[in-house]
């Protein structure tokens, strides 16, 4: 799959390394469709495009601010990764109750026929209530750093893509603090050299000089 990286990665030098669930976001940067949401990462930066998510008052009561864009945030201010559930069982929570109470008013009246038809309420309603907290129910895949966070949404993401791509996250932090970010491959050789190498110490081949955008 070719993606497109045009108007993407905030400088020419970037590398793509992952996307978050790649069959199923792939339209975004194939066909520059931003309906969605997608988190991509460079061996710099990570990128959030489309849908935004934010946490505003902590994930578990809910809390999900969305907006639309871009957002970025470099590898080296991510502090942590984590998978959190939002529930919301306020609507499902009032059906519920609400079906209970038709139940007890039900068994209480004195009229079989309204009994029947009490509880056949009470049954309904408890049901669509459970099934509301169910369908009501989000998980998200939460990338904090140093001033807020990113919130994407994993409803179609297995848990060993999720586990493979907070890995991924990891390394490349990881990398990039060591120092290994500041390389490059020679189109020559393909051997890693210092990004601001003028000649390649494995083949003796001059490289191109890199744009200045490329150093930051």
């Amino acid at each position: 799959m070719k993606y497109n990286y045009k108007n993407l990665f905030a400088s020419q030098h970037e590398k793509f390394t992952a996307i978050l669930g790649q069959d199923y976001f792939s339209s975004l940067l194939v066909d520059d469709d931003l309906s969605d949401s997608a988190v991509i990462i460079s061996d710099k930066r990570v990128y959030q495009v489309g849908r935004l998510y934010e946490s505003r008052s902590g994930l578990r009561g809910g809390g999900i601010r969305v907006a639309r864009g871009k957002k970025i945030v470099s590898l080296t201010d991510i502090t942590g990764t984590a998978c959190k559930e939002v529930t919301r069982p306020l609507a499902g929570s009032s059906l519920i109750i609400f079906g209970v109470l038709a139940a007890i008013l039900g068994l209480l009246s004195d009229v079989r026929q309204s009994t029947w038809i009490m509880l056949g309420i009470a049954a309904i309603a408890i049901a669509a209530g459970i099934w509301l907290i169910i369908k009501l129910r989000r998980r998200y895949l939460v990338i904090e750093y140093a001033g807020g966070s990113i919130a994407q949404p994993v409803k179609f993401i297995t848990d060993s893509e999720l586990n493979l791509f907070q890995g991924i996250i990891a390394d490349e932090k990881e990398k990039l603090m060591s120092g290994l970010g500041d390389h490059k491959e020679c189109p020559h050789c393909g051997e890693k050299i210092q990004l601001t190498a003028k000649i390649c110490r494995f083949c003796g081949e001059t490289q191109k000089e890199p744009a200045q955008e490329e150093l930051r």
